[in-house]
């Protein structure tokens, strides 16, 4: 009898893992925490868990003890790609670098490239400054916001879908950075990939937020979107940036305030989450769940592939074929696309309309995603709100007429 309880002990065990695995290879960030509230779990989903979800001093201790038990595991591997990403997302390029140089020594054999890291090489570790409240001004549905960079003023738009923040060489030499060529690339909204090169700012100020070693991306200023685009105002604030903020509240009618203290996290309640490099929000359309990036960086909402593999009926019924034209950071493409009249997605607890919805024939930027919500859905409510503490993204609606 004890040989027979103990094989099923076994099996249930066996089974137990291969469920969380499933989780994990699936992105199913959530239900991989619900799934490992009750048994204590492998280290190495606890960590993913914590990463996506923003913990990253609990993901960080948990990945490098990982790495230092079992040096040369599999999961010693993917706890090196855990770093990669938290540090590419936190401006800390320093210790980017050496987690990838330590992940290369420690595994000659595999394919060890999570993103073109070339870009960062000789970069530093950005400082954040701790957060402070502050308000920010900002035009009427606009998202163009005022920095001091260097000492000197810009306005930048902040880019919730920008891996890095960005500006064009006109800037950099109006600031007075020094900027050096580098051998890497970039993805952009388009679906390609850049060549840039780099510059460092010695401090940036936003709001009341400090920061110091702030990494640029560099691009000619005849390259969209600084093209288009006066003097002073070329340039995005990227996530790295964004973090520091901890909240963000943006109004529709103008201001933007920052800094205020975040939420306490309840993962069971959060909507966002980092999937790779992108931050990613859970919406529904009807009662089936959407997963699309975050880019407050669009102007427009692009659905991709999976949104058509997900809703083959719907595509197939209401679109119309055509194309749709892409821009991106140094590239325009045109892309196969359908068209559908109106969808409403149920978006941060407010009721959001998409109209024309367009669905592109490929999938662009995050290979688990549906969709890149842009600002045409968020304009439409009186403010949209960002915890990174929380996790969470909240659209307050207009008041009814």
């Amino acid at each position: 009898m004890r040989w027979l309880l103990l094989a099923v002990a076994a099996s249930l065990s066996l089974a137990q893992d291969t469920s969380l695995q499933d989780l994990y290879r699936g992105h199913s960030w959530r239900e991989l925490s619900e799934a490992l509230r009750k048994p204590k779990g492998d280290p190495l989903y606890q960590a993913a868990v914590a990463a996506v979800f923003n913990e990253d001093q609990r993901a960080e201790m948990l990945l490098r003890r990982i790495i230092r038990s079992s040096p040369h595991s599999n999961d010693a591997y993917e706890a090196y790609e855990w770093l990669e990403h938290i540090y590419i997302r936190t401006g800390r390029y320093a210790s980017l670098i050496n987690v990838v140089d330590a992940r290369k020594a420690a595994f000659p054999d595999k394919n060890n490239d999570v993103a073109d890291t070339a870009l960062f090489r000789g970069l530093p570790d950005q400082k954040t400054g701790p957060p402070r409240r502050s308000k920010l001004p900002h035009e009427p549905g606009e998202i163009f916001i005022p920095a001091s960079i260097n000492g000197l003023p810009a306005t930048y738009f902040f880019d919730t879908g920008g891996m890095v923040s960005c500006m064009s060489e006109s800037e950099a030499k109006r600031l007075g950075m020094e900027v050096h060529d580098t051998s890497g690339t970039i993805g952009n909204s388009a679906g390609g990939r850049v060549g840039l090169r780099t510059a460092v700012a010695r401090e940036v100020t936003i709001g009341s937020i400090q920061y110091r070693n702030v990494s640029f991306a560099v691009f000619p200023d005849t390259q969209e979107p600084w093209s288009d685009l006066p003097a002073g105002r070329r340039g995005l604030i990227g996530l790295p940036l964004i973090l520091g903020f901890h909240t963000l509240r943006w109004e529709s009618g103008g201001g933007m305030e920052i800094g205020a203290r975040p939420a306490k996290l309840d993962r069971r309640g959060a909507n966002i989450a980092f999937d790779s490099d992108n931050l990613v929000v859970t919406a529904a359309l009807g009662d089936a769940k959407v997963l699309a990036t975050v880019d407050t960086g669009a102007s427009s909402t692009d659905l991709y592939d999976n949104f058509r593999k997900q809703f083959p009926k719907l595509v197939s019924a209401q679109g119309r074929v055509d194309k749709t034209e892409l821009h991106g950071v140094g590239q325009t493409d045109t892309v196969e696309s359908t068209t559908l009249p109106k969808l409403e997605f149920m978006l941060g607890g407010t009721k959001v309309t998409l109209a024309p919805a367009r669905v592109l024939a490929t999938q662009i930027i995050n290979p688990r995603v549906a969709g890149n919500f842009g600002m045409d859905l968020f304009r439409q409510a009186k403010a949209f709100k960002l915890d990174f503490g929380a996790m969470r993204l909240e659209l307050e609606p207009f008041p009814p007429q």
